[in-house]
């Protein structure tokens, strides 16, 4: 999914111009108005398991309604798009957050507020708060996510008892300023004959990590207001630009593979990535000699000693082209509550024990995990948020400090934000 998700977020940019000319308009074809169709991006063994969850929700409903399913592994969101043009958007389809405020100021998908606060089943008091929050845009939920996918920090937990630096807990906060003294404990040092770096930052996490970090933001929580050039914003990266300008993690320019191969390899201490990630199964896969114990601690926490995990997610969300909104609201929701579980982390309270059995390998992390999810946020988004995002986040701001992390960081934030008013006011 890692892979799929990376791939998807490069054709983005070309798919808000091509969605932006679009007209939206009903689905054109005679199809039964209780056959739905589902768009995923999954593919090979996902797509199998992602079909068997199908066919049970459609055996159970037995016959009131048919789900089939569209398989779009490459170029999701283009021929996504494609679909809508030519008035056969699928009745259901999967976004990530950062789109659902595009799609519903578009007018693409359906409101579902009035059928989340009905249900009986499940509705937005179940979720953790921070997940339901990314299918919230104008005050109206948009769609049903499916799945949470926290970061927490993965630490090599022999590396750190070899060098004599005690190790994060899994679940008590440890602050910005702690995770920077580790790094110091750590980088430079020799470990099984070369030296070491305290974590590797390419890109990820996302600059809203340590935007959050210091206690800033990027928009309040209209999604218009920008609060990118607060002072939290700049103290936040500026813990990124320390970690670069006292050489704790490796130059930019000097990273010559995927950056969790770094911690992979044993060449720093530390990883921060999402909850998802199979270092487990890799170690069992390692030569026995090269094995390393893992161990689990949360995103460090800001000045006011929250921890704030970004939380990539996605829903499942309904097109405006659905003939029985009411029916296909139902159909939805029995699909959502199969999703819960498939795949790591349920995006539901009390749903912690379905880890044991969808992914065994994670019970060692179950703690941290929990202290994710119940910490867990997205950022306030905007229906103009993939170009703010892209143009002002990335190329104006992270980027530059990526590439030359001795560069002016606040007149770079102060810039970006001033770019971000004039989009937003345009």
């Amino acid at each position: 999914m890692k892979r799929m998700v990376n791939a998807m977020k490069k054709t983005i940019g070309l798919f808000v111009v091509i969605l932006t000319a679009l007209i939206l308009v009903s689905c054109g074809d005679s199809k039964p108005s209780n056959e739905f169709t589902i768009a995923t991006w999954a593919a090979g063994t996902e797509l199998s398991e992602f079909n068997e969850i199908v066919d049970k929700v459609n055996e159970a409903a037995e016959g009131k309604y048919v789900i089939n399913t569209l398989s779009i592994p490459s170029d999701y969101y283009i021929k996504l798009s494609t679909q809508i043009a030519a008035k056969k958007a699928p009745e259901f389809f999967w976004l990530t957050q950062e789109l659902i405020s595009k799609y519903a100021d578009l007018g693409a998908i359906v409101d579902l507020t009035d059928y989340m606060e009905k249900s009986e089943v499940l509705n937005a008091d179940d979720y953790y708060e921070g997940v339901i929050q990314s299918a919230l845009f104008n005050d109206k939920y948009w769609g049903l996510p499916w799945i949470a996918n926290p970061f927490i920090v993965y630490y090599n937990k022999t590396m750190f008892n070899e060098l004599g630096v005690t190790p994060p807990s899994e679940t008590d906060d440890w602050s910005w300023d702690d995770f920077i003294e580790v790094s110091r404990q750590i980088a430079g040092k020799t470990y099984r004959g070369k030296s070491v770096y305290a974590t590797v930052i390419e890109g990820n996490p996302n600059i809203e990590t340590f935007i959050w970090s210091g206690g800033g933001d990027i928009l309040a929580s209209d999604g218009k207001t920008v609060i990118l050039d607060s002072e939290g914003t700049k103290r936040g990266v500026g813990n990124l630009v320390t970690l670069f300008r006292e050489n704790l993690i490796p130059r930019y320019n000097t990273i010559s593979y995927a950056r969790n191969v770094y911690f992979e390899k044993q060449e720093v201490a530390m990883y921060m990535g999402g909850i998802q990630d199979d270092f487990e199964r890799k170690i069992t896969l390692m030569p026995e000699a090269d094995r390393f114990e893992l161990g689990y601690a949360p995103i460090p926490t800001d000045p006011s000693g929250k921890s704030n995990p970004f939380d990539w997610t996605a829903s499942t969300v309904m097109s405006q082209s659905v003939k029985d909104k009411d029916l296909a609201y139902e159909a939805l929701e029995a699909l959502t509550l199969a999703f819960f579980e498939w795949k790591i982390a349920p995006p539901i309270k009390g749903t912690l024990e379905n880890i044991k059995t969808i992914a065994p390998d994670k019970i060692p992390a179950l703690a941290t995990i929990e202290h994710a999810l119940a910490n867990a946020r997205s950022a306030n988004y905007t229906e103009k948020w993939t170009e703010l995002s892209d143009l002002y986040l990335w190329r104006g701001l992270y980027l530059p400090i990526l590439q030359n992390p001795e560069v002016d960081y606040i007149d770079l934030i102060d810039k970006a934000a001033a770019n971000m008013r004039s989009k937003i006011g345009a």
